[in-house]
């Protein structure tokens, strides 16, 4: 025990550095994984920032449909969480000029030069034309230019539309429309009776 006590009492400075090493040592690779870590939650928060801010964004679709009996239209839509501003859509000078007719054109025209806000859920529709004139219209393809911003960002994106692949589809007007025809039928159907009736009658 005395010749141990001896030794390190001997050894006292040489033992000191191998503990200062030690420690230094340990302190890196601790200050190492801490910022490893710090890092990693850094990126974890700018992910999830980034998640929430595109989940609560404003997101506008320019889409094409078939409405009311056979009106082609391009259906503008806010699908997202915030007001849409500074709304823009260019449309393709070589497809408004190839819309038949001419009040569908004018309108085409006056969308390319507004800027407007969509509101939440809210949606407008711009006809351009009948479903019957898309044969004539599918040798141009539609091009959109689509921008607009929130409190968020700035968001633009182009949009296609080709109308030689949607003539695989059957134009289905609407189970409203359907009724309509249903009622329609029952009445021309009534006047039938009632006529009869009173035919009988006489």
């Amino acid at each position: 025990m005395q010749e141990l006590i001896g030794y390190l009492n001997e050894n006292s400075g040489a033992m000191t550095f191998l503990i200062t090493f030690v420690y230094v040592v340990a302190t890196i690779f601790i200050c190492l994984a801490n910022i490893k870590s710090a890092n990693a939650t850094r990126e974890q928060l700018l992910e999830q920032k980034r998640q929430f801010e595109e989940e609560n964004r404003a997101f506008v679709t320019v889409t094409f449909e078939i409405i009311k009996s056979g009106l082609a239209v391009l259906h503008i839509q806010n699908h997202g969480k915030r007001i849409a501003k500074n709304v823009s859509i260019k449309i393709g000078d070589d497809f408004i000029q190839n819309v038949i007719g001419q009040i569908d054109k004018q309108s085409l025209q006056r969308l390319n030069n507004a800027s407007f806000a969509i509101g939440i859920g809210q949606s407008w529709y711009v006809c351009i034309g009948s479903h019957l004139e898309l044969k004539e219209m599918k040798t141009k393809i539609l091009e959109i230019t689509l921008s607009y911003n929130d409190d968020i960002s700035k968001y633009c994106e182009h949009i296609t539309i080709d109308f030689m692949q949607y003539f695989w589809s059957l134009i289905y007007d609407s189970p409203t429309e359907d009724i309509r025809k249903e009622l329609k039928q029952m009445n021309k159907t009534m006047n039938v009776i009632s006529k009869n009736i009173k035919n009988e009658s006489e």
